[in-house]
């Protein structure tokens, strides 16, 4: 039967590699390879006949999707720089622009089979993101029937998303969409800035915030205004050199003391090195901005990574999962469905706890559960021994 199922997705491939030149970089034997170990696996959720890229295969990155008559390169991950006062240097030869670094998660929106997807960082379908778009990019269909090749890179931030728990403090409810990059396909190439702002100007999408040009031999604006992100609790930085070329990334020490805040409860979830990835930032970013590590900061530092951990060991210690609650508006119930079967296909559990008609929309609240992070709690507190 697996030998049945593999060859009608061998077939399906097959039609998707004789109408596409883009896939013919590599022969189709190769491609085969990639089915064959489960890199290249079809993409749920859709009618039409698509297949999405599970690991970087033979420079084309992960989250890549492939169709009949498109291939959507998967997004980069962006370089991480942690001081900007040699790193700007280094990096940039001349002008660049600084675009706020959104607290959310990633979206490419293109069109394929005349209807709009939304698909993550790792190529699947984002039921949500597909079902809210008209609420933010009304002019979305207009400007993919004047650039069909272009895919809209998007962060979608805001208390009401199903997936993150942090967001930008101005985004008081339900979600925002933040366009930031045009990725022309099959190229897999971003549009230069100017030229990119030009059309989320003309087709009104909104955006966040950008600044600049800047110049690597005077950083002193660039440095006031990541002073200002960290009073008001921004995420950081993207800079993107006015060629199109650079892109690197800078966050806001609190920012970092955010993460691990947020992470705190889900030890256990997450390797060990996200929290000494991002001491280390906090570290350096504090130092450069600011220049001192006073007793304030000390307690800035504890007050907000464990604000909340007492009440939350008294819940396990009471039997309590580990878990986080999300409260999210679905234009469609259909949506709303779509979404559980990603979270069963990503074997994540969750629990609805309330589903209501309001102001148009599906309201939903329900809680994701974490047993291993359940797991890591409760064995410490049930007294278990381990060897470290």
């Amino acid at each position: 039967m697996e030998a049945e199922r593999f060859e009608r997705i061998r077939e399906r491939f097959s039609r998707i590699y004789e109408r596409n030149p883009a896939l013919k970089k590599l022969p189709l034997e190769v491609w085969e390879t990639a089915l064959a170990d489960a890199r290249l696996v079809p993409l749920a959720g859709v009618e039409e006949n698509l297949f999405r890229l599970r690991r970087d295969f033979r420079g084309f990155p992960e989250g890549t999707v492939l169709g009949e008559e498109i291939l959507v390169p998967g997004f980069p991950h962006i370089p991480r720089i942690f001081r900007l006062t040699s790193g700007v240097p280094r990096y940039f030869a001349g002008p660049f622009f600084a675009e706020e670094k959104i607290e959310g998660y990633n979206v490419r929106l293109f069109t394929v089979g005349g209807e709009i997807l939304a698909v993550t960082r790792r190529g699947f379908v984002c039921p949500f993101a597909t079902d809210r778009w008209p609420d933010f990019l009304p002019r979305l269909p207009e400007f993919f029937e004047e650039h069909p090749n272009l895919a809209v890179c998007c962060e979608v931030a805001g208390p009401g998303n199903p997936f993150v728990g942090e967001w930008p403090s101005y985004v008081k409810e339900d979600v925002r969409f933040f366009v930031f990059d045009l990725l022309r396909f099959p190229e897999g190439r971003f549009l230069p800035p100017e030229e990119k702002y030009a059309l989320f100007e003309a087709y009104q999408f909104p955006a966040p915030e950008i600044s600049g040009p800047f110049e690597p031999g005077d950083l002193s604006p660039l440095l006031e205004l990541l002073r200002r992100y960290e009073a008001e609790g921004r995420e950081g930085v993207v800079l993107k050199g006015a060629s199109g070329s650079p892109y690197l990334k800078y966050v806001t020490p609190i920012s970092n003391l955010e993460d691990l805040r947020v992470v705190f409860p889900y030890l256990g979830e997450v390797p060990p090195e996200y929290l000494t990835h991002r001491l280390v930032r906090y570290v350096l970013s504090r130092w450069e901005l600011f220049g001192d590590f006073g007793p304030e900061e000390e307690r800035a530092l504890a007050g907000r990574v464990f604000r909340g951990l007492a009440e939350f060991l008294e819940r396990i210690s009471e039997g309590e999962p580990v878990s986080e609650t999300f409260r999210v508006r679905f234009r469609t119930e259909r949506a709303f469905r779509a979404l559980l079967a990603h979270f069963r296909h990503a074997q994540v559990k969750v629990e609805v706890l309330s589903e209501e008609r309001k102001r148009g929309y599906l309201e939903v609240t329900f809680r994701k559960i974490y047993p291993r992070a359940t797991a890591f709690w409760r064995n410490k507190l049930e007294g278990f021994s381990v060897v470290d």
